[in-house]
């Protein structure tokens, strides 16, 4: 099932998998919010991911 994170900023990101979400995830924050990259941990990222149908 994917898994999607919707960003304040109106950016969604959606991923197969935890690890392709983390890294998507991060991709995002380094290019629009590099202050938040440091203080999210991979728990903190998973946990504002919902289940795509």
């Amino acid at each position: 099932m994917r898994k999607v994170i919707n960003c304040e900023c109106g950016e969604v990101v959606r991923a197969n998998s935890d690890e392709e979400l983390l890294a998507a995830v991060k991709t995002h924050l380094s290019r629009d919010h590099p202050e938040l990259l440091e203080k999210l941990s991979r728990e903190d990222i998973l946990g504002m991911a919902e289940e795509e149908e």
